[in-house]
């Protein structure tokens, strides 16, 4: 007994120095956003986003870009009588963010596991899971009305997945990554987060995580608050911004001399 005892007591002792040993983390991601504020004015019609950063050499890279989730109320399209493309009824989606776009090292199937996409919601597939919309009969209704939303914000720009667009330098232990995004002008001026991920053996490895800020500035800013809190003085003004600029028109086509 006493042998055992004396062993257990070594046992723990061990096990006590053990823990003490600091263990290394993996190799985080640094990166970093430019600009990370997009102004929009009268002119704006889009915007260029370099995301450049470090990783482990043996790393694979994912950087997402998504804003805060919400419900979104669609109309159905559908045919009547086989021949009229209308409204058929409304659908409810939730939760998605306005823009959703995924960059990547890779195809996200061959660097990430299913379980990993999921949990970290990277990939289509894996946002499909967590919507939820209503009203469907079935699955099958699910993924029909799903995919249409996708196409639909794709046709705007404002969602995509792309493969292998991220660029890598090695350099020793460490690569460098840069992307450069065209920033649709679709995209609602608000915060959006950015998120890089390294994947190492089928498993996010590192995340960090950056904010790009999107906001109207001058006039637009000017128009947009008074239209939100002072609607009436809004339309006065509005009313006399189109008379003026009907008036420059006029007087444009004057100075034309007309048609001949």
């Amino acid at each position: 007994m006493r042998i055992i005892k004396g062993f257990n007591i070594k046992a723990l002792l061990l096990a006590g120095c053990l823990m003490l040993i600091p263990v290394p983390d993996a190799f985080s991601v640094t990166f970093k956003v430019s600009p990370e504020h997009i102004a929009v004015d009268s002119l704006y019609h889009g915007s260029r986003v370099s995301i450049t950063g470090e990783v482990g050499a043996d790393e694979e890279v994912i950087v997402k870009v998504t804003s805060e989730e919400h419900k979104v109320d669609l109309r159905k399209k559908g045919k009547k009588m086989g021949l009229l493309w209308m409204n058929v009824g409304e659908l409810e989606i939730e939760p998605v963010s306005d823009v959703y776009l995924l960059f990547s090292t890779r195809d996200i199937n061959e660097i990430l596991n299913p379980e990993q996409q999921n949990s970290y919601v990277i990939g289509y597939g894996s946002l499909k899971k967590i919507v939820s919309l209503v009203p469907v009969s079935d699955e099958a209704e699910k993924e029909k009305w799903f995919d249409e939303f996708i196409k639909f914000k794709e046709n705007d720009n404002i969602y995509g997945v792309f493969p292998g667009t991220i660029d890598v330098i090695s350099s020793g232990e460490e690569k460098k990554f840069k992307i450069d995004v065209d920033w649709p002008y679709q995209a609602p001026p608000q915060e959006y987060k950015v998120s890089a991920y390294t994947v190492k053996n089928g498993l996010i490895s590192g995340e960090s995580n950056a904010t790009l800020i999107v906001e109207k500035t001058g006039a637009l800013r000017f128009l947009s608050e008074m239209a939100f809190n002072k609607a009436a003085v809004y339309g006065v003004v509005s009313i006399f911004i189109a008379i003026f600029a009907g008036f420059i028109v006029s007087m444009v086509f004057k100075g034309g001399g007309g048609g001949h």
